[in-house]
């Protein structure tokens, strides 16, 4: 069954009638005239079919049954005022959708440094694999890879990769103390999902195709990181996902960082037309900060 409208107004002035006893004091708490208070309790009069008042010389004195009616409305108010302050503090969320390696190894990393600034928000972050249709999924923010676009969203370019080669510290050393030559014979860890990387940095190397190698195939580009972190090869990997391993935590190196290959661009999609777009838009331009605008 439908629920009536109430005359919300009415009531608002109703209430401030009786609880402020005369016209003439809620007419200054809400801000209009005497005539304006008066019309809004004869419209609820009209509207109850009946008299709330007692009216005498002009004076309005409420009836028992008023009274006790506004006492409910009173109490009903002071109820709607703390939950409107409950809703208006409360932290909100940002649903990400993200490709697995950047979050795992850029995003996820940095997020104290996002709550630090914001911190009425909380972020869910949700990882995507290569390959995944991103339609669905519901997100308020896409974070994309190289072409991949949605739809007419407005897009931010967030982060350009540097692709170099990855090992681990102790292999590194021994690596770059005997120059890139010294790689013949080494296995390297493919991922299916970064298809054409180490090809594109053995070329700018100036060292034989991939072909020429023994490989380790996987089918995503951090399960492959395991295996290089477990002595199980080498891999070609971006800089400013691995960064937070290579100088944080000591797992990973770049033995050659002077050897790059320019790698996909990561890019930050949200919608205008959305009621998330000014947090959403917050978060992206905070992506840029932490990324150095491209």
């Amino acid at each position: 069954m439908a629920r009536k409208p109430l005359p919300l107004k009415m009531l608002q002035t109703l209430e401030a009638v009786v609880r402020l006893d005369g016209v003439s004091n809620a007419a200054k708490e809400l801000g209009v005239t005497h005539g304006a208070v008066s019309r809004q309790i004869a419209l609820l009069e009209d509207w109850l079919g009946r008299a709330l008042f007692e009216r005498d010389r002009g004076r309005l004195r409420p009836l028992d049954e008023t009274r006790q009616f506004v006492a409910v409305v009173t109490d009903c108010f002071e109820r709607m005022d703390a939950a409107l302050g409950r809703v208006k503090t409360a932290r909100r969320r940002l649903k990400v959708f993200a490709h697995a390696s950047f979050a795992m190894y850029w995003l996820v990393p940095r997020l104290e440094q996002f709550y630090a600034q914001n911190p009425d928000v909380d972020v869910h972050v949700q990882t995507r694999q290569t390959g995944e249709d991103p339609a669905s999924s519901f997100f308020d923010v896409a974070i994309m890879r190289g072409a991949e676009q949605i739809g007419n969203w407005e897009g931010s370019p967030v982060l350009q990769e540097s692709l170099t080669l990855l090992t681990t510290r102790d292999r590194a050393v021994s690596l770059a103390a005997r120059g890139a030559a010294a790689l013949m014979g080494e296995t390297f860890a493919v991922s299916d999902t970064r298809p054409g990387e180490i090809e594109r940095w053995l070329e700018i190397a100036g060292l034989p195709p991939l072909q020429k190698w023994r490989e380790r195939r996987f089918g995503h580009f951090h399960t492959a990181i395991m295996a290089v972190l477990n002595g199980q090869g080498i891999t070609v990997g971006p800089i400013e996902l691995t960064g937070g391993k290579v100088a944080a935590e000591g797992l990973l190196a770049a033995p050659f960082p002077q050897i790059v290959a320019a790698g996909p661009r990561h890019i930050a999609y949200i919608d205008p037309q959305s009621e998330s777009y000014p947090i959403a838009k917050r978060f992206v331009l905070w992506l840029r900060d932490e990324a150095g605008a491209i």
